[in-house]
């Protein structure tokens, strides 16, 4: 097997959500320089590994089927939601509880950091969007699965659906949206590599990255 079969296989830029136009609430809170070039429909420079986001979108669409087994009535699966210039696909809906859950895939090594300000902002801002568009929201609800570890590893955390944390978020939008120029580099050239369609190394038209 050689290096570009590899490369096919684990390639996401033709998925759905990477062909969406619209910022989603997963970008809201991250890095600005890279949402800004979202903004200003910047073409991808860079090419990047896709790996851990082809296992995090399997992991996804194997917990969808299970839960539409089990409970076709209960559970909305994403549900695309639109408000305020922001588009979303939520996780589920949990129609009973009326409770937003967002399952995020992670490593067993990244666990203590589970989950972040910024994963606490997106999940919120799903249940505004939810929220606008006629679904009652009572609870938010993140779930870690570590790629490496078992179901004694999965963490899962709740908290009450608070409409200012996504006010909070649609604000950083905004201001966004109202720039003349591209925000400093936030993340480092390593991650940027990688990781950032964005990525310039010259920064003639995408983001050189944050020097180390």
């Amino acid at each position: 097997m050689d290096q570009q079969l590899l490369n096919d296989i684990f390639d996401t830029s033709e998925s759905e959500r990477s062909l969406q136009r619209a910022v989603g609430p997963s970008e809201i809170g991250g890095c600005r320089r890279r949402v800004w070039h979202r903004l200003q429909d910047t073409p991808p420079i860079n090419s990047t590994l896709g790996a851990a986001a082809f296992m995090g979108t399997a992991i996804h669409e194997k917990i969808e089927r299970r839960l539409s087994d089990l409970n076709q009535d209960r559970y909305l699966i994403e549900v695309e939601v639109e408000f305020a210039g922001l588009m979303g696909h939520v996780d589920v809906y949990d129609t009973v509880d009326r409770e937003v859950i967002d399952w995020k895939t992670i490593t067993l090594k990244k666990k203590r950091w589970f989950p972040s300000e910024q994963q606490w902002m997106q999940v919120h801002l799903y249940g505004l969007l939810l929220a606008e568009n006629g679904y009652p929201v009572h609870q938010v609800t993140l779930v870690g699965i570590p790629r490496d570890g078992n179901e004694r590893d999965v963490i899962v955390r709740s908290e009450p659906w608070n409409r200012h944390i996504a006010d909070e978020g649609l604000l950083w939008l905004r201001e966004l949206h109202t720039r003349l120029s591209a925000p400093a580099p936030e993340r480092p050239v390593a991650f940027c590599r990688d990781y950032c369609q964005f990525f310039d190394v010259l920064g003639l038209m995408g983001c050189p990255g944050k020097p180390s």
